[in-house]
């Protein structure tokens, strides 16, 4: 299942996460790889998965020549979808990137 993350005091506040909920109640973040575990009542449920996964090889539009890796999905509130961030060549990218403007 993936979520939004609402805990302010976690590492992952805002961010998507994919997640299980094991049989005592306890939130498992699958991804991204954390140790952290929120309590349940801290996730809203996303009705489908992102465009982009944690991990995924991307290329923003505007330059096909860059080749990054999805290092971060956070929720935007008032647009009601995600926005990524990349890493290219270790270091990380400031720019927000929407479905539309990443392509695999």
């Amino acid at each position: 299942m993936w979520g939004i993350c609402l805990d302010i005091e976690g590492s992952l506040s805002q961010a998507v996460v994919q997640y299980e909920i094991a049989d005592n109640g306890e939130v498992l973040i699958t991804l991204p790889e954390t140790t952290y575990k929120p309590d349940i009542k801290y996730i809203r449920a996303l009705s489908g998965a992102p465009k982009y996964s944690y991990g995924d090889q991307v290329s923003p539009c505007n330059h096909p020549d860059i080749t990054g890796v999805i290092c971060g999905i956070h929720w935007h509130f008032k647009l009601n979808c995600c926005f990524y961030t990349i890493k290219v060549n270790g270091k990380v990218k400031s720019k927000r990137y929407y479905d539309d403007d990443l392509r695999k």
